[in-house]
């Protein structure tokens, strides 16, 4: 195509009111999107919302609308995120638990093996040590874990 031929083609379209590809999209009742009709009762989909926001190029073509679903979008995001870290962090509080009861079970077969003697009584202080231990540990895990948990619940009030 010439210049002069695709000067002319972009008068002609530029000069056409509504020139749009228009498409008809069909929801079916399993929840997808075709361009065919899913039955006899399917109706296109309005997607005359669908697009562009901008309007005339300056800021002050935003709608009170658009802003306010723009908001009520992020604040649903976000507290979809917050409910995932929720999640998580309710799932490490659950892991904390167990690997600390874990951890005490192994300590306390442990205490079976102790002699009656100087030698397994000084093995069974050190195991009940140990336990301690590993209970303070695991606690304070668990409160850290809790801090976080009621601060994100808070963030969703």
């Amino acid at each position: 195509m010439d210049r002069k031929s695709f000067v002319m083609l972009a008068v002609v379209l530029t000069s056409i009111p509504s020139f749009s590809a228009v498409a008809e999209v069909y929801k079916c009742a399993d929840g997808k999107y075709q361009a065919d009709p899913c039955d006899e009762t399917s109706k296109p989909v309005d997607l005359s919302n669908v697009g562009s926001v901008v309007k005339s190029g300056n800021s002050s073509s935003y709608g009170a609308t658009d802003y306010g679903k723009k908001q009520e979008i992020s604040s649903y995001i976000d507290n979809q995120r917050i409910s995932r870290e929720i999640t998580k962090l309710e799932n490490d509080r659950k892991r904390v638990i167990e690997r600390r009861d874990q951890r005490m079970r192994d300590l306390q077969n442990g205490r079976r093996y102790a002699n009656n003697n100087l030698a397994g009584a000084t093995w069974q202080q050190s195991l009940a040590q140990e336990m301690a231990a590993v209970a303070q540990q695991a606690d304070t895990q668990v409160a850290s874990i809790d801090r976080q948990i009621s601060n994100l619940r808070n963030e969703l009030k």
